[in-house]
């Protein structure tokens, strides 16, 4: 029950902060033809579609195709909700989109899968209660909306797969697919590899930089308080990292930061401790020469 008031509450949050807008929803018993290797089936009280591979062969059903959705928008998706039982290797849910050749720009067929280690965007494999799952799609670039969507269903070996309800939706002001996925997410995809190429070029140029003055002794309070600083980010990134991870922020944010916390926190704490010894080292060499000088 809980979990029911959290949903609700994100699905509020996503409508009022991205402009969420449903273009169609798509039930199973409204269909004029069930797809092949699929019958209907009314599963916890729900009319879902269910198909089972028998054989140890993989097999693709062509689970829906939408032709001219009224996309206007850049980020859209499908969702839906699926369950499965005693999948064999990987499946996924995909949804192709096929765009025309407009105004110069070349048409084409591209994709969006499932095949993630978990959440919306994760494969089918093994066996799940119900739970979302999410096909995004954010067609910067194209000069016009998808003509067609097809999606598809697809089970390298034996399984059962149950299907339930999709809906597709439209988000005008979500500045990411992954936003339509994780709402509440700190940044999103290109941010975080902005952030990486920066911050990594940053960090690289004073480590260098410190490393430089180290060997010959001079400016010890800038390395010795970059040293620390940075050690104490590393600390800082680690904690974030971690609480990221916690509270379902997407690899994409917590990876980073797990990653530049193992990195300071490897180097910085011993390469200050090293300098410390050897400004240390100098400094009674110092005292030594004052007092062999004037002795």
């Amino acid at each position: 029950m809980k979990m029911k008031y959290v949903n609700c509450a994100l699905a509020l949050f996503c409508k009022a902060a991205f402009g969420q807008e449903t273009l169609g929803q798509y039930k199973w018993q409204d269909l004029k033809t069930v797809p092949v290797h699929a019958t209907l089936a009314q599963v916890d009280g729900r009319q879902v579609l269910k198909i089972e591979n028998t054989n140890d062969a993989p097999l693709q059903v062509n689970l829906l195709t939408i032709e001219q959705p009224k996309i206007t928008a850049i980020v859209y998706q499908l969702t839906g909700e699926v369950r499965y039982d005693s999948v064999k290797g990987d499946g996924y849910l995909e949804m192709w989109n096929i765009f025309p050749e407009k105004d110069g720009s070349p048409g084409g067929e591209y994709f969006s899968k499932t095949l993630a280690d978990s959440g919306p965007l994760g494969k089918i494999s093994g066996t799940s209660g119900w739970r979302e799952f999410a096909l995004p799609f954010d067609r910067t670039g194209s000069a016009s909306p998808p003509t067609r969507l097809q999606v598809n269903l697809v089970l390298p070996g034996r399984g059962t797969v149950y299907i339930g309800p999709m809906k597709l939706m439209q988000m005008p002001k979500a500045k990411s697919a992954s936003a339509m996925i994780y709402p509440n997410e700190w940044w999103d995809g290109p941010t975080s590899a902005k952030i990486c190429g920066v911050g990594g070029g940053l960090l690289g140029c004073l480590g260098v930089l410190c490393a430089a003055l180290a060997a010959k002794g001079k400016a010890r309070g800038f390395v010795t308080g970059v040293l620390f600083g940075l050690s104490v980010l590393g600390g800082a990134c680690g904690l974030g990292g971690f609480i990221g991870l916690a509270l379902g922020q997407p690899f994409f944010v917590w990876l980073p930061l797990l990653f530049a916390a193992l990195v300071l926190l490897t180097i910085c704490p011993v390469n200050l401790r090293r300098f410390r010894k050897k400004c240390e080292e100098l400094e009674l060499r110092r005292m030594a020469s004052i007092d062999a000088a004037t002795g």
